[in-house]
Order: C-alpha cells, then structure tokens, then sequence
C-alpha cells in the first residue's frame, strides 16, 4: 500500500475514534430521558436541549465530542444549523454510520426539527466534533452547549464534561 494511502487510512482511524460506540456504562438516550437541563429560551418555547455532555479526546489536541437531545414540542418547527460549545474553536454537526461493513463519518448541513420528535446526539449517530480546545476544562466541570437553529433563535444548556470512555454525568 502507498504511503499516502496509509496516511489517509490512519488519519480516518484517528478521526473516527471519537465517533466510537457508547462505552458499556453509557446506554444510548431512551423515551425517559432523566434529569432534563433547561434551555435558556422561554418557557412557552417548545423546543429543548437536555442531556448535554462533552467527551475529551484521549489524546490532547485531538478533536472532543459532544452529545445531547433536542426535544420539539408539538408547535416546533425550523432546523437545528450549527452547535458551538464554550472552550472549543469550532465545532461541526456530524453523522457516523455503517455503509458496506464500514463506519463512515459526514457532515451534517442542518436537521429538519419535526414536531413531538427528538434527535438524538449519541455514539454511533449523530454527534458534534469539537475542534481546537484550548485546554482549560477537565473531566467533571461543565460548558456551555448552545444549538443555532435556522430562524436565529438559540438554546443554551450546561454540559457534564467527561474523559474519553467515562459514562455519562
């Protein structure tokens, strides 16, 4: 194999490692979805962002995680267009999935929101890569999640920051 194609190889596993499954201790987002964090919108707003969590790289300088639910009530409408998180330059909208025996990644443009439904941020789907931290948060503090969604309006909740294979907070 040419060396560039072993770069290229090597590069998608690197990339990859943070759109690896939930951790045994981590179970993937159900219909209960527990302790709610509240969105910074008003509280007629139906739409909601809870179970935000942030997932450090294992190696320092690589790309973080994040994942969360956005839950739109039954008046809902619109689309979810970017992510930012506190502490990190820049962040993408993602998807992985199994295509021919293999986990591929892609960008995600924007998500159509659609009433009474949730979508799911969680391993193995649809995440948020984290690109160039500036190192100041650790495992156990907390920052800051805010979804941009099509017509401007912004939802805000506080993100348990966790270390590459740690449960969820």
């Amino acid at each position: 194999m040419p060396v560039s194609a072993r770069l290229v190889a090597f590069v998608s596993v690197l990339l990859l490692a943070g759109c690896s499954k939930a951790p045994d201790s981590q179970s993937a987002p159900t219909g209960d979805a527990g302790p709610q964090t509240e969105a910074s919108v008003a509280t007629t707003a139906p739409i909601a962002l809870s179970n935000a969590s942030v997932q450090l790289p294992a190696v320092p300088g690589r790309p973080a995680v994040a994942y969360f639910t956005l839950t739109a009530g039954p008046g809902a409408h619109g689309a979810l267009v970017s992510v930012k998180v506190a502490h990190f330059a820049r962040a993408e909208l993602h998807e992985s999935r199994m295509e021919g025996g293999a986990m591929t990644m892609s960008p995600v443009e924007s998500l159509p929101i659609t009433p009474g439904k949730a979508i799911v941020f969680a391993p193995g789907g649809l995440h948020v890569m984290l690109f160039d931290g500036d190192g100041a948060i650790k495992p156990g503090d907390s920052a800051a999640l805010t979804a941009t969604l099509d017509d401007g309006r912004t939802l805000t909740a506080q993100a348990a920051v966790i270390a590459q294979g740690a449960g969820a907070m």
